[in-house]
Formats: structure tokens, C-alpha cells, sequence
């Protein structure tokens, strides 16, 4: 048993600890769970499994671009509706035109939100005119309903007299 501990084993290949169905050996009736150990020096495992062969790869060549080689391409032409035609790059010209037009389109909307707020400020006068008006109104009534009672309780004490 000491030469088993001073064994280096490979991490990669399978003992006799993994059960008998990863790998079977038709002579071994001992399963991993049995009393009884399939792992000894005198016999050698034929189970073990080896590492697969590495895939042999062309080579990619040198990337070596020699100094007369053109660095950019030359300019091209495409038509209007080529997708190609549309580069994030643009002329001063073109971001000119389109910060105009952002510009427009955000003053009239900036234009269009400040009217509706024109339009709802008016609004919002007018109601609380009309709830100032109807406070007033509910004033009176009430003023007039304690006016009504007061009068009805004063006859009623003097007609308790008589």
C-alpha cells in the first residue's frame, strides 16, 4: 500500500472509484459499492480513460501589410438610397441642415407646450373665479338660513308668552 500513496496519479483519468457503468470490464464483477477493492498494483486497470488528441490547426500566416500597400480606400460613390451611402460621417453642411432642423422642431414644440400651459393657466383662473363667486354665494345662503332661524325662534319664544 505504500506505493500507492507514492504513485503520482493523473487528475484526469477515472479510477476505480467512479461507478461500473462509466466504464465496464466484463472480468470484474465487483461493483464500487462492494467490500471488496478493484484498484491494486498487481493488475493494470485497463479501464482508464485517456486524454482525447489535440486537433492539429493550420497555420494563420503573418499579417504583414508591405509599405506600398494603399492605407484607405479610395472615396466611392453610391447612390442615394444605398445603404452604404449612409455613413455616420457626415459634411459640416449635412450637421448644419440637421441642427436647424432640431432646433425648429424643438422650438415649435417648446412653443406648442407653452400655449397649452397658456391654456390651462387661463382655465385654471377662471375656475377658481367661479368657486370664489360660489364661496360668496354659499355665504349668503347661510347668512340668510341663520337670519330665517333666528327670526322663527324669536316668534316662536314670543308666541310661548302669550
Amino acid at each position: 500500500m505504500a506505493s500507492t500513496s507514492s504513485r503520482i496519479e493523473d487528475p484526469f483519468q477515472v479510477t476505480s472509484a467512479v461507478p461500473a457503468i462509466v466504464h465496464s470490464n466484463p472480468t470484474n464483477t465487483n461493483t464500487p459499492y462492494s467490500s471488496q477493492s478493484t484498484d491494486t498494483d498487481e493488475t493494470p486497470d485497463t479501464n482508464k480513460l485517456s486524454r482525447p488528441q489535440l486537433m492539429s490547426r493550420k497555420s494563420s500566416g503573418t499579417i504583414i501589410i508591405p509599405r506600398e500597400a494603399p492605407t484607405e480606400a479610395p472615396p466611392q460613390d453610391f447612390p442615394p438610397g444605398d445603404a452604404r451611402a449612409m455613413s455616420p460621417r457626415r459634411s459640416s453642411e449635412e450637421t448644419d441642415k440637421m441642427l436647424t432642423s432640431a432646433r425648429q422642431s424643438i422650438e415649435r414644440r417648446a412653443q406648442d407646450m407653452q400655449s397649452g400651459l397658456e391654456a390651462i393657466a387661463t382655465q385654471i383662473e377662471t375656475v377658481s373665479k367661479n368657486c370664489e363667486s360660489l364661496d360668496r354665494q354659499n355665504q349668503a345662503l347661510q347668512d340668510a338660513i341663520g337670519d330665517m332661524t333666528r327670526s322663527l325662534s324669536r316668534e316662536s319664544l314670543t308666541s310661548k308668552k302669550k
